[in-house]
């Protein structure tokens, strides 16, 4: 849970935390925007486009206006929980007014409607229009958690712009778009982190290296792994090594799991029952002291650094 204060340096407003009440801010915001858009989905009459329109614009207005409330009290926590929710209701209040002007159709399942087959411009358009008032929301309230909308949605419209310049894109394609756009943002991540703004980085980094692992995942397990196993050892490597200097716990956790996948992969495929596990425990085992060692280089530096200062 990361959120954005005052600019790096200044003094700064309380930050979430792993504490009873931060956990019921997320988890209520979250679920609760799972509720409503479950609500807007269920919609029932003939004007099925006017009131998913209607009732979704409620939610977005009633999550404002609640976010709004809170942040003019000085919550900023829940009131910037509360403005990634109404980000989240803006697809649906977009589908709405889509289908209501007669651009968007009524059936989500007729085959010639899929948005990653088939270029769809009003679906690109929903996934443009929760981009920017993600970045509106977070220009306003310079909370965190809503970039992570903003990243999500970058992952998923760019999977919708496929089909403008592949016609009927296999998932090898789709397998692609993840990963280069995954790596698009973690470059984002690493130009905010250059900034100073590491908090404002941190989402970009979470997101896209989810996709890249999403479109590795895809590759390995579609063709037996020749294009996917070997890519995510090599990744997960890097990733993990460069984790200490960037101090990211989130590549970390990226690059451990990347590489104990991989290695689980071939070590099924090549040993026999009763050696799988006792060299899987060996892997989890310098997993484990490679952790000791990267500790105690940072316990190391910290000691020299106080060293030279007390000269």
């Amino acid at each position: 849970m990361e959120a954005a204060g005052a600019p790096e340096g200044r003094t700064r407003e309380p930050l979430p935390r792993f504490d009873t009440p931060n956990l019921l801010w997320f988890f209520g915001a979250i679920t609760g925007v799972g509720a409503g858009i479950a609500v807007v989905a269920n919609m029932p009459g003939s004007a099925r486009g006017l009131w998913i329109f209607l009732v979704a614009l409620g939610f977005l207005a009633a999550h404002v206006v609640v976010s709004a409330f809170l942040l003019r009290k000085h919550w900023p926590v829940p009131g910037g929980v509360l403005a990634a929710a109404a980000v989240a209701f803006v697809p649906a209040v977009g589908v709405g007014f889509e289908r209501l002007i007669g651009v968007l159709p009524r059936s989500a399942g007729d085959p010639a409607y899929d948005p990653f087959q088939h270029f769809k411009g009003a679906v690109f358009a929903l996934g443009l229009a929760t981009v920017v008032a993600g970045l509106v929301a977070f220009a306003l309230v310079r909370f965190d958690f809503i970039l992570a909308t903003v990243a999500v949605s970058i992952s998923v419209t760019a999977q919708f712009v496929l089909p403008a310049f592949d016609s009927r894109p296999s998932g090898d394609a789709h397998a692609f778009t993840a990963i280069v756009t995954g790596a698009v943002l973690v470059a984002l991540g690493l130009a905010l982190d250059l900034r100073g703004l590491r908090r404002g980085a941190f989402w970009w980094h979470v997101v896209g290296l989810l996709s890249v692992a999403s479109g590795l995942s895809y590759f390995a397990a579609d063709d037996g792994g020749v294009k996917g196993w070997i890519p995510m050892l090599v990744a997960g490597v890097v990733v993990l090594l460069a984790s200490a200097p960037l101090r990211r716990a989130s590549w970390a956790a990226y690059g451990v799991v990347g590489i104990y996948a991989a290695v689980i992969h071939y070590l099924a495929s090549g040993l026999g029952s009763w050696k799988f596990p006792l060299v899987l425990a060996a892997v989890s085992l310098g997993i484990l002291l490679l952790g000791i060692a990267l500790h105690g280089d940072g316990i190391a530096s910290r000691l020299r650094a106080r060293r030279a200062s007390a000269r």
